[in-house]
């Protein structure tokens, strides 16, 4: 565990920070690798998101912080109570929650795309790509700095090569799930099948067969990750609130809502000759 990345000028680099500023980057260069090879293909549309994609990246950025700040201060900082509270807590440097920043960022990115008049569901297809290889970089950041730690495992005298110890929670060195790494791995696997997908739908194939398979990539990216994320909860030690009085994690039932509304729009991809629901 390395809180604390690396100094320079005397200055400490914080993990977390450091990865969350690389996974907007990787997001941002997956995103444009996708758009480049689709203009080099010939989409009209590719061309159009190409020459927004900076200013497109600004907002996501920009939102997706103040989105990850804000719902962190809902599930997890109780002591924040009146609205000058949480606006001072918004613009403190605090915990990030994931799905706070991605759902703020794909709903201004949404906005900006409408304003713009790009085709949204190419731009879906190449962000969410280019997102969830960010969430896997992320990841990374968390399991340094000892975030969205694991549960501890049932035996631990005799623990596995993959068990980690974080010694700032401070709990006699338990071995834990390494859930942060395994949500890396799995980010990774699903974002190179979204990348099949793309390739798929803009770079093989005729015109008509490429407009009845736009926004797959992104429904079947979301749909997987939302499912993994469900699935990886269920070894999360750190407390994130409940959903709506369940039992059952804030993220957790985030991800069972984005995965059945994925599942929705696939349905109506297939039923509909590909179009999706606006």
């Amino acid at each position: 565990m390395r809180p604390i990345l690396f100094e320079i000028f005397g200055w400490g680099v914080p993990s977390w920070h450091f990865f969350f500023a690389g996974a907007a980057l990787t997001a941002y260069l997956t995103a444009l690798m996708c758009v480049r090879r689709a203009v080099a293909a010939g989409h009209q549309d590719a061309v159009q998101f190409a020459d927004s994609l900076g200013q497109l990246f600004s907002v996501c950025y920009i939102s997706g912080w103040f989105g990850a700040r804000a719902l962190s201060i809902f599930v997890e900082q109780f002591d924040v109570h009146t609205a000058v509270q949480f606006f001072d807590a918004l613009f403190s440097i605090g915990p990030m929650t994931f799905y706070g920043g991605a759902g703020a960022a794909v709903l201004c990115g949404t906005l900006y795309v409408r304003l713009r008049k790009i085709d949204l569901k190419f731009a879906l297809d190449c962000g969410i790509i280019g997102g969830v290889f960010a969430l896997g970089v992320g990841r990374i950041g968390c399991h340094l700095n000892g975030d969205d730690f694991g549960l501890p495992l049932g035996i631990q005298t005799a623990p596995p090569w993959w068990a980690v110890r974080y010694e700032l929670l401070q709990d006699g060195g338990l071995y834990r799930y390494p859930v942060q790494l395994e949500e890396t791995v799995a980010s990774v696997i699903i974002g190179f099948f979204g990348l099949i997908l793309f390739r798929k739908t803009y770079l093989q194939g005729t015109s008509a067969v490429n407009s009845s398979r736009r926004g797959h990539a992104a429904a079947w990216v979301a749909l997987l990750s939302a499912a993994h994320r469900f699935f990886n909860e269920g070894f999360r030690g750190d407390p994130r609130g409940l959903f709506f009085g369940t039992q059952i994690s804030t993220s957790s039932g985030i991800s069972l809502l984005i995965a059945v509304f994925c599942a929705y729009c696939l349905l109506r991809m297939r039923t509909s000759g590909g179009q999706a629901p606006q």
